[in-house]
């Protein structure tokens, strides 16, 4: 019988058992499915289990161990992919009942990628409709209802991967896929309190996933450790023939011991005086600050570019989300949705011209360039993710995260890759996070910087109070 400790175990533990014939994959799968059907009805954390699909791979994956043939370190670890990410043969209704019944008959890339590397997969995490493309008021925006997160069921997991991290906190995947357009990896991981990392725009091909918004969206992992999210990154990351924006750029993500005083780091505060802030957060950012000084980095306050880089990203994700959504619109689809402002999202927006968008790309281009410079004095920022801890199930998100998020706007509006770590518990001990944001294409280095700190700290290794 596998209990909740060895299902809590980080990937890189469960495949060293797996690999050394001390955990059977179709045993460990079977546990997992368990605990699936046990929790997830509570936290709708999946929309579809995929339990045929995923003991037949987890017995193929015994088989080959039985032989000696050895995929790498996720083979043998069950997974669950966001609601977005197209598998053949089972449901993949991105998060909108007028698609419930939907089903490709091919696999995206990185399910294909992580099946090739041995992975298991579960079954197919909820989330927020369209991915909130068509934007969304309350939790419930979803065919399977509000996420629910596993530190307090009436407090939300954070959208649009909204499964995702709840499947990753609870103990019901090895790791998770999510996706990011502006924020839906950070947030649930920072509400979760797991570890997720959004790479930068073009690391991860796209090809089978739904579009949100073309130049925005990024697929990445939400896992329980810095280190399991460098495992799962090295096996989805690289070029793609059928994804032109999958960048060729080498993936070079092995561990490096970094001498961190000689890093520049910028800590880029925020404004914890506004509507919706709470103190208790602001302490576990400071703590964590301190422990990253008492690590060696140094750590020196500085202020991005001063440029409207929300308005400017939210007039192109609107823009290019309802282009990709078209054709709900044309055949009424779009009042089917949840959300009773996804009919009227054309209208909200007609004021925008065609002029104000090639603006808005040009303004992009500019910002691209000074962060560009900013690099050049800085190695990575470090930032809080969110001011707040999740907010309740039945709270208008408008007033309940009422404040600006100026890092997250620069940060997907450059393509600029970003982990978020857990750093302490802010009000009724739900989750805080802080985010450490880097320059294109240097994941690396902030896998490195989140191990050096999970080594020295235990939040990423607390487990939500639901069982």
């Amino acid at each position: 019988m596998i209990g909740e400790d060895v299902l809590y175990l980080p990937v890189s533990e469960l495949s060293r058992r797996i690999r050394a014939h001390q955990l059977s994959p179709v045993e460990l799968t079977r546990a997992y499915l368990d605990r699936i059907r046990k929790l997830s009805p509570k936290l709708n954390a999946f929309e579809t289990v995929a339990e045929d699909v995923a003991l037949m791979q987890a017995r193929n994956v015994e088989s080959e161990l039985s032989r000696g043939r050895w995929l790498g370190p996720l083979h043998g670890i069950p997974y669950g992919a966001k609601d977005l990410l197209a598998t053949s043969g089972i449901r993949t209704t991105w998060g909108a009942r007028p698609l419930k019944e939907q089903v490709f008959d091919h696999d995206a890339t990185v399910v294909r990628k992580l099946r090739d590397g041995g992975a298991i997969l579960l079954g197919k995490c909820a989330m927020v409709e369209l991915a909130g493309g068509l934007g969304y008021r309350f939790a419930d925006a979803s065919v399977s209802g509000p996420g629910r997160n596993p530190w307090n069921p009436s407090r939300w997991t954070g959208g649009s991967s909204s499964g995702s991290g709840a499947a990753v906190a609870a103990g019901l995947a090895g790791f998770a896929l999510g996706t990011e357009t502006w924020g839906s990896i950070l947030c649930p991981s920072a509400f979760c309190g797991i570890t997720g990392l959004r790479p930068t725009y073009g690391r991860v091909s796209r090809a089978g996933a739904m579009v949100c918004s073309w130049t925005f969206d990024k697929i990445g992992p939400l896992a329980r450790s810095a280190a399991d999210c460098r495992l799962v990154l090295q096996a989805i990351a690289g070029p793609d023939p059928d994804d032109p924006s999958a960048a060729g750029e080498p993936v070079k993500l092995a561990p490096v011991k970094r001498d961190l005083s000689k890093l520049r780091a910028a800590l880029v505060p925020l404004d914890f005086s506004v509507k919706g802030a709470e103190p208790e957060v602001k302490r576990a950012f400071d703590g964590a600050v301190s422990e990253l000084r008492a690590m060696g980095l140094d750590l020196v306050e500085a202020k991005l570019p001063d440029f409207p880089a929300s308005e400017m990203a939210g007039l192109i994700i609107a823009a290019e989300a309802i282009s990709a959504f078209e054709k709900f619109y044309q055949d009424g689809r779009v009042l089917l949705l949840q959300d009773v402002y996804a009919p009227h999202q054309p209208e909200i927006n007609a004021a925008v011209s065609g002029a104000d968008l090639v603006k808005a790309w040009r303004m992009r281009k500019v910002l691209q360039e000074k962060m560009a410079d900013f690099f050049g004095d800085y190695d990575v920022i470090v930032t809080p993710n969110f001011l707040s801890v999740a907010s309740r199930i039945e709270d208008d998100l408008y007033q309940a995260l009422p404040y600006s998020d100026p890092v997250g706007a620069i940060g997907n509006a450059c393509g600029l890759p970003a982990i978020a770590l857990p750093c302490g518990y802010g009000k009724e001990h739900m989750p805080a996070s802080f985010q450490i944001v880097a320059a294109p294409f240097d994941e690396g280095l902030l896998l490195d910087l989140a191990e050096a700190f999970q080594r020295r700290t235990v939040f990423h290794l607390g487990r939500p109070p639901v069982g």
